[in-house]
């Protein structure tokens, strides 16, 4: 690192990108503006998606009438029954 002596005083440094000179940095930045709300719309999509696939599929399975096989693997303990006693 080399430092090299300035003439610009330590309270004005930032006057050359805060100064009312830079139009440039004034204006509206749409394209972003845009990329963000598409962006958004895109994911609340994809979750709305998977909720919507995750909410007919149990609607369908809770509202058929079950076999007896069906009804013997309901007993059955399974997923988080089984470590619930280690867990909580």
């Amino acid at each position: 690192v080399e430092w090299v002596k300035s003439e610009v005083k330590w309270a004005s440094r930032w006057d050359v990108y805060l100064g009312s000179k830079n139009t440039a940095a004034d204006e509206v930045h749409w394209f972003s503006i845009v990329n963000s709300l598409l962006i958004v719309v895109f994911l609340t999509g994809m979750v709305g998606l998977i909720m919507m696939r995750t909410l007919h599929k149990d609607l369908m399975r809770y509202s058929r009438v079950p076999t007896d096989e069906e009804k013997a693997e309901e007993r059955e303990e399974k997923g988080w029954k089984l470590v619930h006693g280690d867990v909580f």
